[in-house]
């Protein structure tokens, strides 16, 4: 797949209920940024998608998304947010930030139900765009964008990348590894492969790789993300396609480590336990 036709969205999931952590995780501050985890989250992502215009975000207030004609295309070029039980106040902390935060009112039902909103919600904006821009019915193009200018924005996404909010290690490095790997591998699923570790960093004996977004998916999968139920996630759909040799796993240890309870920030902090990349 050429690079000019590879459309790439990004879902980040922030739907949960937090239920063991005692309030919202999501607000909790990351000890790298002091930012909001949900926001230090967003960040990465948004760097992560910059990264090939050089533009690093060090902050929502100065992050520059790309602006489109007459604004016609912003959302499409911002990171898509599902919200859920904590919908009001995440709003309230990235109101100043370029992201289009939807808010999943099933979110009870578990991570499928974000991930199948996320996802309507992605397509839905990216056929109302194209709607809004299409050339009259005499081929004329009336949008007041050149011949490519038009071409590039009016397509929908080719791969869809989830990720989550609540993995504080994950860095800009991680996910610019999943992209290059989905670009060279198109037709597959691009995910992340890690071994499960003790408080001490050491591989626990016997322990498997794991599978697990961050992930991309082709667009011809789409249809079985929206099929997913309950609160598994899209695994069962990886595991399948990793079956049929359909699935290339980036070793990413970075995405081991989520934050279910307080405890969990003094043990990311441990020396060791995150991958670092050298400029």
């Amino acid at each position: 797949m050429h690079t000019e036709s590879y459309h790439l969205a990004f879902l980040l999931l922030a739907g949960g209920r937090s239920a063991r952590y005692g309030g919202n995780k999501l607000l909790s501050e990351h000890p790298e940024s002091n930012l909001p985890l949900v926001e230090h989250s967003l960040r990465v992502l948004l760097n992560a998608k910059t990264a090939h215009t050089n533009t690093q975000v060090t902050s929502c207030e100065t992050a520059d998304p790309k602006v489109s004609h007459k604004g016609l295309f912003d959302k499409t070029n911002q990171v898509t947010l599902v919200a859920g039980k904590w919908h009001e106040s995440l709003e309230t902390q990235l109101s100043h930030c370029p992201v289009n935060l939807v808010h999943n009112t099933q979110w009870e039902e578990g991570i499928a139900s974000s991930i199948r909103f996320g996802l309507q919600h992605i397509v839905s904006i990216s056929c109302s765009v194209s709607e809004t821009t299409a050339p009259k019915s005499n081929g004329n193009n009336h949008s007041g964008l050149d011949g490519a200018e038009y071409a590039s924005l009016t397509y929908s996404p080719s791969h869809l990348l989830i990720s989550l909010a609540d993995l504080p290690c994950l860095a800009e490095q991680d996910l610019a590894n999943l992209i290059q790997a989905s670009q060279n591998n198109p037709d597959k699923i691009v995910c992340c492969e890690w071994k499960a570790k003790n408080s001490g960093n050491e591989t626990l004996n016997g322990s498997e790789a794991r599978l697990t977004v961050p992930a991309i998916f082709p667009k011809a999968l789409f249809s079985e993300l929206l099929t997913l139920e309950g609160d598994t996630g899209a695994k069962p759909i990886i595991r399948k396609y990793m079956k049929k040799g359909k699935v290339v796993a980036i070793p990413t240890p970075n995405a081991q480590f989520d934050i279910d309870v307080p405890q969990d920030w003094a043990n990311i902090a441990m020396p060791g336990n995150r991958a670092t990349y050298e400029d």
